[in-house]
């Protein structure tokens, strides 16, 4: 999906953290997407998955090759055959928005070594 190849720090770990954040942000999309048609009679939800494409493309050795697919929910739908749920779209993006913050708090540790490592201790 992205651009950001393991080569750039060697790294698959921050490669499959900044991949898994795309991940995230395709499903924060979906959800908002999802939450704003939520009254349009006919509109089915759209499911957004890259967890398994993902851990693929680490067990390869590069998180790069991860792919973002959107489907179409098959959930049933009310009487207008809109089929959002609200609760379930609200817990979606919450576990999202817990997910993405831990991949970004992992990246920022990750490039915290790096500076240690490469400019030594801040004085503090």
């Amino acid at each position: 999906m992205s651009t950001m190849p393991v080569g750039v720090y060697g790294d698959v770990a921050a490669s499959a953290a900044y991949e898994a954040m795309q991940g995230l942000w395709a499903q924060q999309q979906a959800v908002a997407n999802n939450v704003a048609n939520i009254n349009t009679p006919g509109y089915k939800a759209q499911d957004v998955n890259f967890e398994s494409s993902l851990a693929s493309a680490i067990a390869e050795g590069n998180p790069a090759a991860m792919q973002v697919t959107t489907t179409t929910s098959t959930a049933a739908g009310d009487q207008t055959g809109n089929n959002v749920d609200l609760a379930t779209e609200m817990v979606a993006e919450q576990k999202a928005s817990m997910q993405y913050q831990t991949m970004v708090q992992a990246l920022n540790a990750k490039f915290q070594l790096l500076s240690v490592a490469i400019v030594g201790p801040t004085a503090g």
